[in-house]
């Protein structure tokens, strides 16, 4: 008899898991890459005829995916069966899919950032940037004095010190 009790809490435990991780990544290129693999994954465990008694050859499928790919598996820990790997990648698939633009961010500041200040900005680049996944890399950088610099493939914003030092430098040499 299954235990959907049991099951329902594996996999909002697989869900919650998969957004965490999601919400962790860095660079759209992972995101791309693990939606690879992922599909490649679901594709080979699909595959398997049940009703036959085949089971998917996981250990094969697992051999070709990328280091990015197996360290999202291991957080899966006792999910790890058929189940619990469609469910995961199922709800990769829909984060990934729902987002229409990948941004790849480069947040500078000279100290590091709250948690708070980094909400704030980020949620300031997402009213320009509209509906977008952004993968923020953060660089402390002593050098801009205070501020921030974002920089993405893109869009460009650089409210510094250093910079409103240069310009102000700018102007007076042009009087």
């Amino acid at each position: 008899m299954i235990d959907m009790v049991r099951d329902s809490k594996a996999i909002a435990t697989v869900e919650a898991y998969v957004q965490a991780y999601y919400n962790r990544l860095t660079d759209s290129k992972i995101a791309d890459r693990l939606h690879l693999d992922l599909s490649q994954l679901k594709d080979a465990v699909n595959h398997a005829d049940a009703a036959e008694g085949e089971k998917a050859n996981l250990g094969l499928a697992v051999k070709y995916l990328a280091p990015e790919t197996l360290l999202f598996l291991e957080g899966l820990q006792d999910n790890l069966d058929n189940e619990g790997i469609l469910a995961a990648i199922k709800a990769f698939n829909a984060l990934y899919e729902n987002k229409k633009e990948f941004v790849n961010v480069k947040l500078t500041s000279a100290v590091p950032l709250t948690a708070e200040q980094k909400t704030r900005i980020m949620d300031k680049l997402k009213k320009r940037v509209g509906e977008a996944t952004f993968f923020v890399t953060e660089v402390v950088d002593p050098s801009v004095m205070g501020g921030v610099r974002l920089e993405s493939e893109n869009h460009y914003f650089d409210n510094t010190i250093a910079t409103k030092l240069k310009e102000m430098k700018r102007h007076i040499l042009q009087d």
